[in-house]
């Protein structure tokens, strides 16, 4: 109900306890005037007579909530707009300490099972493309909003400050270990060799340049070129030895120099240190930030070509985890309840960090309110009803002046 319709309900029943006001008084005047035409015409004007006064003080009553009667500045009237931040702190605290109470928040949530509507909601056929389109409408709305370079950096910020608390070279050693475990030394050798004999054969043009350059003037260029050649020939016999023959002495070699870096990177203070110095190094490069630049970069055009495309992976990832969740909601109880207790403490861990300043909230709001706006709309929402207070005081006004008239006459 708007407010034009409280106002149209608020005057007609305005009118009718006027009206039952008036009613009373014309009875008044009639019973009075011809008193003795009949034997009930007494108890009749005792209720008239009784009905005026009921209906005069609870007209007081109720006008003296929202203004002065009749406009004179009688004591203890006008009492809300005289009281309005007094109000306005009591609806406050109202609200804070019993709409605001975290554990009534709590159970009520429990009772109504949001784990179980949620499955039920999630059940419907087209909730998944809806929930997958908010989603993904939502994230490419975000992005488009974010300052890149603020992003880049927090991510250059928080990736420094999370690797400087890493141990760099216990972490190599580590991770060496695992790559290599199992008797994996053999293939990691087998690819450093067969990677530096694919680099020295594509890159005889400046291995020659290189070589000819270290050797004197009057030597026949044709010798650069012989070298070259027997370089690449040692390295790929080297190859074809290693592939041939598992039990190659350089395997054992190759062996002990990686335990023994392993070893070295986990406990050797100096390597340790190194390891530091090197990660400093990097870390304060411009490369480090460049790094996190294109990757945001990389990573923002992505999300935003998948939140634009109408059946992107994006979209449908998020489809079908909605429902895969659905599922486990329905046939797991134990999730039902976990997320049932989740959204409570959730809730309730809100509802008491932010009840004081929600309180605090409708204070000053209702505060803000003109004085005159505030009175009209308590009367508007409670006016109508505060007139049947009007209506049972003529009434029940009427029938105590009957009963107080007749015991009279009894005890007469």
């Amino acid at each position: 109900m708007d407010d034009q319709q409280r106002i149209v309900e608020l005057r007609r029943m305005q009118r009718t306890a006027t009206g039952l006001l008036v009613l009373a008084g014309i009875v008044f005047v009639l019973t009075s005037v011809w008193r003795d035409a009949a034997p009930w015409v007494p108890f009749v004007r005792a209720f008239a007579e009784a009905a005026m006064v009921g209906a005069f003080a609870d007209w007081f009553a109720v006008t003296a909530l929202f203004r002065h009667p009749l406009g004179l500045p009688i004591p203890h009237t006008a009492i809300i707009p005289a009281r309005k931040e007094r109000i306005a702190v009591s609806f406050g605290r109202f609200i804070d300490q019993n709409f605001l109470n975290p554990d009534q928040i709590t159970e009520r949530i429990r009772r109504h099972d949001p784990a179980t509507r949620l499955a039920h909601w999630l059940r419907h056929p087209k909730r998944g493309e809806q929930v997958a389109d908010v989603v993904a409408e939502s994230l490419g709305g975000l992005l488009r909003v974010v300052d890149d370079e603020d992003v880049s950096q927090a991510l250059a910020r928080g990736l420094s400050q999370r690797l400087e608390t890493i141990p760099a070279a216990p972490l190599a050693g580590r991770l060496l270990g695992v790559l290599l475990a199992g008797g994996r030394q053999r293939d990691a050798l087998m690819q450093l060799v067969s990677l530096l004999a694919e680099v020295i054969a594509s890159n005889e043009t400046e291995i020659r340049r290189r070589i000819a350059g270290e050797l004197p003037a009057w030597v026949p260029r044709i010798v650069d070129q012989r070298i070259y050649e027997r370089l690449l020939e040692s390295i790929q016999r080297l190859l074809r030895e290693l592939r041939e023959n598992p039990d190659h002495p350089l395997y054992q070699q190759f062996t002990a120099l990686i335990d023994r870096w392993i070893v070295d990177l986990q406990f050797d203070p100096n390597v340790q240190q190194q390891g530091e110095a090197l990660k400093r190094e990097l870390l304060a490069h411009p490369v480090a930030r460049e790094l996190a630049q294109a990757s945001w970069r990389d990573l923002k055009l992505t999300l935003l070509a998948q939140s634009v495309a109408p059946s992107s992976s994006l979209r449908r990832s998020i489809a079908v985890a909605v429902e895969r969740l659905a599922d486990l909601l329905e046939r797991d109880q134990e999730w039902r309840l976990k997320i049932d207790r989740w959204l409570a403490a959730l809730v309730a861990a809100l509802v008491r960090r932010y009840r004081r300043a929600i309180g605090e909230f409708v204070t000053q709001t209702v505060n803000s309110w003109d004085t005159a706006d505030v009175t009209r709309k308590i009367e508007l929402q409670f006016g109508r009803d505060l007139q049947f207070i009007r209506i049972n005081g003529t009434i029940v006004g009427g029938l105590v002046g009957l009963i107080i008239y007749s015991v009279s006459l009894l005890l007469g």
